[in-house]
């Protein structure tokens, strides 16, 4: 279960770990696969974790949000957060996010930006992923069409 409403409360997923149908690891290329996993495990942190929390803003939030959204999608996940992002992208906090945005584009673009601080823990464990999926690969020279190696 993810992304469920019911009557206009967010019902989050119990942080299970899903499992993907017909991905067996001998029918897949070994990048889909992990492809695959990832992606429903960023999904599954984002029903678990994050719509949590903008549910909980909706909540206190909530004669405002609904005030644009019909009887019959009361309980639509999408229209929902259309309908907060309506209201957010009005607030301080976003409006500051964008004018820094600007600056950050372009600090990325010139090279100045120091991302040594930005999402230290995701950066570890891509670092990692990545490291061991080369590793992997490369133990493997014969799926590279490269006799030479």
């Amino acid at each position: 279960m993810s992304h469920i409403k019911v009557e206009c409360k967010y019902c989050p997923p119990q942080n299970r770990k899903a499992q993907l149908p017909g991905s067996q690891d001998w029918e897949m290329h070994p990048s889909w696969i992990t492809g695959m996993e990832s992606l429903n495990a960023y999904s599954d942190w984002v029903s678990s974790v994050v719509l949590p929390v903008a549910f909980q803003w909706i909540e206190e939030h909530k004669a405002e949000v609904y005030a644009t959204v019909s009887e019959d999608l009361r309980d639509d996940v999408g229209v929902v957060m259309a309908a907060a992002f309506r209201l957010v992208k009005e607030l301080s906090a976003y409006k500051e996010g964008q004018e820094k945005s600007a600056a950050y584009e372009e600090a990325v673009a010139d090279g100045t930006w120091d991302p040594s601080k930005t999402n230290p823990v995701w950066t570890g464990i891509v670092k990692k992923v990545r490291s061991c999926t080369e590793e992997a690969f490369a133990e493997q020279s014969l799926l590279l069409g490269d006799e030479s190696r």
